[in-house]
């Protein structure tokens, strides 16, 4: 059942309220009293469905703002491409720009972090974790020797 354009911004304006009541610090019990939901667990609900949809509905016009560049760049690409493959410095250039535009736009030039390990890093690092086992088996043996010193008393 579709609810009627009255129902509809009714909800929205409710909700808006709801969010704004949240930011402000109100408890959803304080919201579902003061906005007339049926309990704090339906208030919540409500404003955490708004702030998804609000989240979905960003996400969908930046991917379109995304593809309209992307289409943008495509159009100037296409416009110098002979030129620069012909030679033209000029044209080269411009087409740097625009593919650099584009891997930005993509985040293709985002860092990757790379690490290599070498075997002789590995058993660096093996070496390392025994000595550390080794001086943790030492203390707890000295510490349990100690304990047992502890309890029985000085002998002698």
């Amino acid at each position: 059942m579709v609810a009627s354009k009255a129902q509809q911004a009714f909800t929205a304006e409710r909700r808006a309220k709801a969010i704004r009541m949240k930011i402000e610090g109100a408890s959803y019990t304080e919201i579902a009293e003061q906005l007339g939901y049926s309990s704090r667990g339906s208030a919540n609900s409500d404003i955490r469905r708004a702030l998804e949809k609000h989240v979905i509905e960003e996400g969908l016009a930046v991917e379109a703002w995304r593809e309209l560049e992307l289409a943008r760049l495509d159009v100037l690409q296409q416009a110098i491409w002979s030129k620069a493959k012909a030679g033209d410095p000029r044209a080269i250039e411009t087409a740097l720009k625009v593919l650099d535009r584009r891997a930005k736009l993509l985040g293709l030039d985002s860092a990757i972090k790379l690490e290599v390990l070498t075997i002789d890093a590995l058993d660096a690092q093996i070496q390392r974790l025994e000595a550390e086992l080794g001086r943790n088996d030492l203390a707890t043996v000295g510490g349990e020797a100690g304990e047992a010193e502890a309890v029985e008393g000085p002998s002698g």
